[in-house]
């Protein structure tokens, strides 16, 4: 068997495993994967009815300027979060057969990956309720998640490497991404930031994925090259961290789980 033939055995592998934690996700639940379209809704909607009247005069079709923040740091804060808990809940796996480590890892990302794009339709129904713009920059959908896919992939490494020594870490990073979601200008327009504090903005990652995605979605047109090549850097960036993070610590897990 080839290397090649060998690694996409593991990838079949979790396939599957993505497939369980979907099911197990929506066990027992009437309306099933249909949740994932309904959350961002109603969320919306609260969010909407809070934030709204608050920054009326700042920014229009506030229920699309809203999901589009709302979805890219779901996906990174929700897959990522799920990425701390990636092996020490497949320590029976890890313990009775050869796997590669990084697939649990993956599998979590993926799982992400598929909410997201579930999410998608609830954008795309709000767009046309609202009269956004449907333009042909909206074929750079794939790409954007293509850069936040890597980012949160590498992301996820890192808490999966340092999450199986630090079980506290879990409750930390929930503390984090509230912070960072504040920081993430979701709820607001970043131009009610003081242009002193507006450099600790830029310097967020979420940011520029967030940019990005109102670009595409909100205003209809090409995001800015100057964001794309942050964001991608970002991403680069962070992928090969998490590489090297994950492959650095890997061979003690089995000391923690």
């Amino acid at each position: 068997m080839t290397k090649i033939e060998n690694e996409m055995k593991y990838f079949v592998f979790m396939k599957e495993i993505v497939k369980r934690d979907i099911k197990r996700k929506y066990y027992k639940s009437a309306l099933g994967v249909l949740w994932t379209v309904l959350n961002p809704l109603l969320s919306m909607l609260v969010m909407t009815l809070v934030f709204s009247t608050l920054f009326n005069r700042n920014i229009d079709n506030f229920p699309i300027y809203l999901l589009c923040g709302q979805l890219i740091f779901s996906f990174i804060s929700g897959a990522s979060r799920q990425c701390l808990s990636a092996i020490i809940v497949n320590a029976g796996y890890l313990r009775s057969i050869y796997i590669p480590k990084y697939i649990f890892v993956l599998s979590r990302v993926v799982e992400g990956l598929v909410d997201v794009l579930f999410s998608l339709i609830a954008l795309f129904l709000v767009m046309v309720f609202t009269g956004a713009p449907f333009t042909p920059y909206l074929f750079m959908l794939p790409v954007l998640l293509a850069l936040v896919f890597m980012f949160t992939l590498g992301l996820g490494l890192i808490l999966a490497a340092y999450g199986t020594f630090l079980r506290d870490l879990q409750h930390l990073y929930g503390i984090f991404t509230t912070l960072w979601m504040w920081m993430s200008a979701i709820f607001y327009p970043i131009t009610i930031i003081p242009s002193t504090y507006r450099f600790l903005f830029d310097l967020n990652p979420a940011i520029h994925y967030i940019s990005i995605m109102r670009a595409i979605c909100y205003q209809g047109t090409a995001p800015s090259e100057k964001t794309l090549i942050i964001a991608t850097c970002y991403s680069v960036l962070m992928l090969l961290l998490g590489i090297s993070v994950f492959k650095s610590k890997e061979n003690k897990f089995f000391l923690y789980i």
